[in-house]
């Protein structure tokens, strides 16, 4: 058992799948394909200060997290995307950002070594 391996959880896509390994394996490789581009993105949008954007942007990856079963950021997917909405908050979403981008990374990485 690998030290990655509660960082997530692909039991949902496997249900989805219904055994299908090549639709679990695109779903892998679109997350690892989609997800940098989307941290790229919040990035930018936190160095410029459009907050609504960045939120919007977690919006748009919620359902991965969900899917994927990444339960350390369940939370700060929700929260980076109701503080950008709502501009509250904002000086947590830089922590989050970096913790969000760390793990994804680490997701990525489990993810590539396990195709």
């Amino acid at each position: 058992m690998s030290e990655n391996s509660s960082l997530y959880d692909l039991s949902m896509i496997e249900q989805i799948a219904h055994g299908n390994q090549d639709f679990i394996k695109k779903m892998i490789n679109m997350f690892i394909d989609t997800m940098p581009a989307a941290i790229a993105e919040m990035k930018d949008h936190q160095e410029n200060g459009n907050w609504p954007a960045l939120g919007a942007v977690a919006h748009k990856v919620k359902p991965t997290i969900d899917t994927l079963g990444i339960t350390s950021l369940k939370e700060d997917v929700r929260s980076m995307e109701k503080y950008g909405k709502d501009l509250t908050n904002l000086d947590e979403i830089p922590s989050m950002l970096s913790n969000f981008d760390h793990v994804i990374g680490q997701v990525i990485e489990d993810m590539k070594s396990k195709l």
